[in-house]
């Protein structure tokens, strides 16, 4: 696979940047750059390219890691690809259009390599150096345990001896421990010699705790009996006090049955029943009587009441009759004060005629004689209008008198009003000195607000504090700008949260150090382990008395016994060595941590150095910056509240300025303004005081203009008036021509209607009036007489002659004795005829209805009386009587027997269910031989007595089985016994784990003596040539590598 471009589309620091690795004779691209300048980037962006961008990346700083995009084009012997790699959480293989591809298609160039892999083989970098080579060293990888077997050559044996080291730890070693077989047996041959010991016992201990069991258990079994036959007879006259009072019951119920004699039993709820039947009979009977008579009164009432038929029949005719009767009653009088009206009406019309002139003749001629409705209605319209026509001539002619006199007094007034002219710079400046208002009140308030706003420009200067300057130079002042202070300010707090999270980190760090230093001073305390440098420094003594006594230097058989024991020393320092690896291993693990840890605090502690450089430096360019802006020894933090105060100080000095400026600009207006009034009022002729000020001028003045303008007003106004005098005078003359003109028309259409309504010529409007209302009044009342006539009088006549006509129509059919007596009278008599009618009629359909009551209410009472009769019937025959007098004594003593044995069921079941088992005849006879008076004081005796018992009872219990406790604890067994086969077998135990460990012991050691001298010897080939590697890379710093055995796990180590 190729790689032929890498596009960093969004990644890291880069976008849209692409990278080109064009072919070439030599294909082989170094990319070389400076620091942070992007190679690290590139070679993570080839990972991620190939195998998905993880869900968790270092490179999402700038574009967000759900945007993070690569790309590329590759190619290999099969083909070409071109593609893009997105960051999502499935399909992010993507073609240049965005559209998705396979997960497989990347399988062509990659075969079956993942990204660890690949990763390992060629993604090197600083980090996966240390790593792998950590990894060599401690043999965590197959790289490492390759190169350690092939250091040994001899793997199989360092197994069998690491086998052999097991066993004989788990045999026995200095330290003791429950897992170890050797202390697993001195621990049982403790056990068993104890047991041992304990198990033995003396013979007089024995029969002396046995005799003391024995006594105690014979007091104990006495003191139960005891204890039995108190308890017995507690119960016995507990029994008799118990049942006693039953026995005594039940005797006294036989003897009451037994005098009762026989009896016949009737049911339980036969005297209810006779009860009930007695007062249904009684109530029946009482009910009967009442009822027979009740329908004997209504038969006798029933007979004496008559119901006039032919009346009812006709009833609705009757009433109808009656009705018209009393509707009819008022015709009469009605009628005769209708025809006392038409006389009164008639001689109102006569005297009306006579007012007139007019002859009282027939109703029908002075109808005649009237005007028509046209004539009467033209009359009266002219006497309507008469008086508006005359009012208004004479209204136009006093008009039109009054105008012409207003005409002349207008014109006089005109020639008596003198005129003036006002110069216009008079007006100007009274309109400029009237705009200045109040001038005292306009300065007043003008001071006002330069006194106050001095007041709080020197109150802000005050709070400037030691940096107070005078108001110019706090406005020629440069402070920074707030973008700058910002940044200023973040980047101190920037610099003291680093601090301050960095002395957190020495804080901590250097409780970690001295906690580790802690752990190995106490580990080197409990433990005490020999080192590797113990064991080198013996092997170095051992080695140099050797290579002395092989070069002669030291004689063999002067020095020999030095050299054995310097071998020896050598020998015991390894074995110490190998006893205490597990303790040797993690005392060097708590050093290279401790080391690690010092390490750390040391950068840590640089770093806290490092940060009080800068945060000084950074106050201290601070406070150049501040002798630059003239603010020597101000904060940083306080320098943003500082520069509030100068920009609130600097606003009320400019208000002070503006209100000094505005009191000047006043005076020196009101000043000009009233120069300038002053010599307008000197030109219009006015006199002009110089002690006066601007508004005593402006008074002047304005009284001067509004007497000219008045003067001048006055005039436009009567001139005015006077021409529209005039305009109206020429208007009243024709007004007063249309009156006359108006009046001469209506004298002739009067003349005209006089002679049609036949009054006199000469009749004035008031004649002409009365006479319209006395003919009104004469066609009024003729009318309403007609009306009268017609609609009441021929009216109620012909009501009067049908009522008639009905009422000896129902004469002749009904009472034919009625028909020669007036209407009215024949109306009256039937009314009341059907009135008594309905009386006999209702009263007689209420007895019959009572009477039917009381027949079926007469049956009831008699089907009552034999119901209750009959319900008495089986009651008499079972009892063998007739009458319910002895029915009722047959019911009470049925009832005494039955309460008798009901009484003496539940004495006998009481007697027995209380008599512990015994029968009736044993309790009978245990009670009449008992003594009932002295039953409660025999019955405290004996509870006295078991108390005591109980007493004496516990007390030996407790007594006996601490003696049978002390007995099984000395009793003789087989324990003795067992205890010895147990401590035999365990020193046979520890006898054959001594010998195992001998013969494993010292066969771990003869076998790594010998893979010690195999491996000095013979070194493998693998192991030398990694160290000429190792060398070569390092420069010749190092010139090969060894393994170092004695550390666990072993490690590779440079010399």
């Amino acid at each position: 696979m190729r790689f032929h471009r890498l596009d960093l589309i969004k990644y890291g620091k880069f976008s849209d940047r692409s990278v080109e690795f064009p072919a070439a004779k030599q294909d082989f691209h170094l990319i070389v750059g400076p620091n942070e300048a992007g190679k690290s980037t590139l070679r993570t962006a080839i990972v991620d390219l190939l195998f998905g961008i993880p869900s968790r990346s270092v490179h999402s700083f700038l574009h967000p890691l759900n945007e993070l995009r690569l790309g590329a084009y590759i190619s290999n012997a099969a083909g070409t690809l071109e593609f893009q790699r997105a960051k999502a959480q499935k399909q992010t293989l993507r073609s240049l259009l965005d559209a998705i591809l396979s997960d497989t298609a990347l399988i062509p160039f990659l075969g079956t390599a993942d990204r660890s892999f690949f990763d390992q083989m060629f993604g090197l970098d600083h980090t996966r150096l240390v790593s792998g080579g950590n990894s060599i060293l401690n043999a965590e990888n197959d790289v490492g345990q390759i190169l350690f077997q092939s250091a040994a050559g001899v793997a199989s044996l360092g197994k069998i001896r690491d086998a052999l080291i097991a066993e004989a730890d788990k045999l026995w070693a200095p330290r003791k421990s429950n897992e170890r077989a050797y202390y697993i047996a001195a621990d049982q041959l403790d056990k068993a010699t104890t047991a041992l010991k304990e198990a033995t016992v003396r013979t007089k201990v024995w029969v002396d705790a046995n005799s003391k069991v024995e006594s105690l258990q014979a007091a104990l079994s006495h003191e139960r009996e005891r204890h039995q036959q108190r308890q017995s007879q507690r119960n016995s006259l507990e029994r008799i006090r118990r049942l006693a009072p039953f026995l005594m019951t039940l005797r006294e119920n036989e003897q009451k049955l037994a005098e009762l004699g026989e009896v016949i039993e009737l049911p339980a709820e036969a005297a209810a029943t006779l009860a009930s039947a007695e007062r249904e009979l009684a109530i029946a009977l009482e009910r009967l009587a009442l009822r027979n008579a009740e329908v004997e009164n209504l038969t006798e009432a029933l007979s004496i009441i008559e119901v006039d038929e032919a009346v009812l029949e006709r009833a609705a005719d009757i009433t109808k009759l009656d009705n018209l009767r009393l509707q009819y009653s008022a015709y009469e009088g009605d009628i005769a004060h209708r025809k006392k009206e038409i006389a009164v009406l008639w001689q109102a019309v006569g005297q009306a005629c006579a007012q007139l002139g007019w002859t009282q003749d027939s109703e029908s001629a002075i109808a005649q004689r009237l005007p028509t409705l046209l004539v009467r209605r033209e009359l009266r319209q002219l006497v309507s209008d008469r008086g508006g026509i005359f009012q208004s001539l004479r209204a136009a002619e006093q008009a039109e008198k009054t105008k012409d006199s207003e005409i002349k007094t207008l014109s006089a007034q005109l020639a008596d009003l003198q005129m003036g002219e006002i110069k216009p710079a008079l007006r100007a400046a009274l309109a400029n000195a009237k705009s200045f208002g109040d001038t005292e009140i306009a300065l007043q308030k003008r001071q006002a607000a330069l006194t106050k706003t001095k007041s709080a420009l020197d109150g802000l200067l005050l709070d400037l504090g030691q940096w107070r300057k005078p108001l110019p130079e706090l406005i020629a002042l440069q402070p920074p700008s707030q973008e700058k202070l910002t940044r200023l300010m973040q980047e101190r707090q920037a610099l003291i949260a680093d601090r301050k999270a960095e002395l957190l980190r020495l804080k901590n760090q250097t409780a970690e150090v001295a906690r580790i230093e802690l752990q190995i001073a106490q580990f080197k305390a409990l433990h005490h382990p020999t080192t590797l440098e113990a064991v080198i420094a013996a092997r170095t003594e051992r080695d140099t008395a050797w290579e002395a006594i092989k070069t002669g230097v030291i004689d063999l058989k002067r020095e020999g016994h030095t050299f054995e024991e310097k071998m020896t020393h050598a020998d015991l320092v390894a074995d110490r060595r190998l006893d205490d690896v597990e303790e040797a291993t993690e005392l060097q693990s708590l050093n290279q941590l401790l080391e690690r840890e010092q390490q750390s605090l040391t950068l840590i502690e640089g770093q806290c150095a490092q940060l009080e450089e800068d945060l000084q430096r950074f106050d201290d360019r601070w406070a150049q910056e501040a002798i630059g802006m003239d603010l020597a020894g101000i904060n940083l933090e306080d320098i943003g509240a500082w520069l509030l105060r100068r920009e609130r100080a600097l606003s009320a000095g400019i208000a002070y300025q503006e209100a000094q400026t505005d009191v000047e600009s006043l005076c020196q207006s009101i000043a000009a303004s009233r120069l300038s009034l002053a010599k307008a009022l000197q030109e219009a002729g006015l006199p002009v005081v110089e002690t006066d000020s601007l508004s005593v001028l402006s008074v002047q003045a304005e009284q001067h203009i509004q007497a000219i303008d008045s003067a001048k007003i006055r005039h436009e106004t009567l001139s005015a008036q006077w021409l529209a005098a005039q305009s109206l005078a020429t208007t009243l003359k024709q007004t007063t021509e249309d009156a006359k003109a108006e009046a001469s028309r209506w004298s002739k259409a009067w003349s005209t209607t006089l002679a049609k309504t036949g009054l006199p010529p000469d009749s004035d409007s008031g004649m002409a009036e009365g006479a319209l209302e006395l003919i009104e009044q004469i066609a009024e009342k003729l009318d309403k007489m007609r009306q009268i006539q017609v609609e009441r009088i021929d009216t109620m006549n012909a009501d009067l002659k049908a009522f008639s006509v009905e009422a000896n129509r129902l004469a002749q059919i009904v009472a034919a004795e009625l028909k020669d007596q007036p209407a009215e009278q024949i109306a009256l008599t039937l009314a009341q005829r059907l009135d008594r009618a309905r009386e006999s009629f209702a009263e007689c359909s209420r007895l019959k209805e009572a009477l039917r009551i009381a027949n079926s209410q007469v049956l009831e009472a008699k089907e009552s009386s034999q119901t209750a009769m009959a319900s008495l019937k089986p009651l008499m025959e079972k009892a063998g009587v007739d009458t319910t007098t002895l029915l009722n004594e047959a019911i009470g003593r049925s009832d005494e027997q039955r309460r008798l044995n009901a009484e003496l069921a539940e004495a006998k079941a009481t007697l027995l269910n209380g008599g512990d088992g015994l029968t009736r005849m044993q309790i009978e006879a245990e009670i009449d031989t008992a003594n009932l008076v002295q039953l409660a004081a025999e019955l405290a005796h004996i509870n006295d007595e078991i108390a005591d018992a109980v007493q004496q009872q516990t007390t030996l219990s407790a007594d006996h089985a601490n003696a049978l406790r002390a007995l099984s604890e000395i009793g003789g067994s087989d324990a003795a016994t067992q205890a010895e086969a147990q401590r035999q077998e365990a020193l046979a135990q520890m006898s054959e784990a001594a010998e195992r460990y001998v013969k494993v012991f010292t066969a771990g050691r003869l076998l790594r003596w010998s893979i010690d001298r195999y491996r000095e010897e013979k070194q493998g080939p693998l192991l030398q040539r990694a160290g000429t590697i190792f060398s070569t890379l390092t420069s010749g710093s190092f010139s090969k590598l060894i393994v170092d055995f004695e550390r666990e796990p072993m490690v590779l180590e440079g010399l």
